[in-house]
């Protein structure tokens, strides 16, 4: 009887399947894909080249809101970035996509790439969303965003008209300064602060476009480099110059001299010289292109805290 009952039980064991043979949870083999769908997303949208923007639309936080209505403005507002900047790059990805050669500038020209129809709809879809319910200001420069994207990167695809494509990109990138908006109302003096993002961020514009001016011409676009040559270095010194003067109104007045000094000697004088080197090659454009920036986001910084100290 008992060899009975061992039997069974032995039996029974070898019916059961090991635990370590079990198959593995469904979450475990989906995080990978998951995270692999994510990584092609960001990718696709390229992200790596707009990161830094998405703190922009904490320029409008508004302190004297109550907390809560604040930061959930200031969240919608990263939030509209994000979902313009996707659908603006993947937009001009796909415009450029029989014209770039570069697969880690435009993902699009890598063979097998495909669906970014349907991340455009829903970026749009969402763009509108984030739109709906936002205050008057915010909704009007997500919309502007919107159209602006198209009429650069598609049709009538100011990207290639000299001058009005730089400034079509600048403006772009100026009214998502608008996207943290929690009510109707501006903080005082916050144009001075628009004027100077918008500013420097044209002569940064310039500087991109003098470090893609070999891909640019291949590709037939006619740039504001491509057209005027070392003439537009005048221009990025009047943007220079605007952002002097923008940011004379900002800091108090026994900063103003040592300031406005500062801010011409380097975007108004030093970068625009720079650019107008006659044997400046589109790496070095490049490369300058990103230590203008970093000097714009610490002049910008400093700007800031001045007017927010002074609200």
């Amino acid at each position: 009887m008992i060899g009975a009952v061992e039997k069974r039980r032995l039996h029974s064991a070898s019916a059961c399947p090991d635990a370590s043979h079990e198959p593995p949870p469904v979450a475990v083999s989906v995080r990978p894909a998951l995270r692999r769908t994510i990584r092609d997303l960001l990718r696709l949208y390229r992200v790596r080249d707009w990161i830094h923007m998405l703190p922009v639309p904490l320029a409008t936080f508004d302190l004297y809101a109550p907390r809560g209505r604040a930061w959930l403005a200031a969240g919608r507002g990263v939030a509209s970035a994000f979902v313009i900047l996707a659908f603006g790059f993947l937009l001009n990805s796909v415009s450029d996509r029989q014209v770039d050669r570069d697969g880690r500038k435009n993902p699009l020209i890598i063979a097998g790439a495909a669906g970014y129809q349907y991340s455009l709809a829903v970026l749009l879809v969402l763009s509108l969303a984030l739109a709906a319910v936002s205050p008057v200001p915010a909704r009007l420069a997500i919309l502007s965003c919107l159209v602006l994207g198209v009429v650069y990167s598609i049709g009538p695809r100011l990207k290639s008209v000299p001058v009005a494509g730089s400034l079509t990109n600048a403006a772009g990138f100026t009214l998502m300064l608008f996207f943290g908006m929690s009510s109707a109302t501006l903080p005082v003096g916050f144009g001075y602060v628009a004027l100077v993002y918008a500013t420097l961020l044209l002569q940064n514009q310039l500087m991109h476009e003098a470090g893609d001016q070999l891909e640019d011409r291949a590709s037939g676009i006619r740039t504001t480099w491509l057209t005027l040559g070392p003439r537009w270095t005048l221009m990025a010194a009047f943007a220079g110059l605007g952002a002097t003067i923008a940011a004379a109104h900002i800091v108090p007045r026994a900063a103003v001299v040592p300031v406005v000094a500062i801010a011409s000697m380097i975007f108004v004088v030093a970068f625009p010289l720079l650019l107008s080197w006659p044997r400046l090659k589109t790496r070095e454009a490049a490369r300058l292109r990103v230590i203008q920036r970093w000097w714009a986001v610490v002049f910008g910084a400093a700007l800031y805290a001045a007017w927010r100290m002074g609200a």
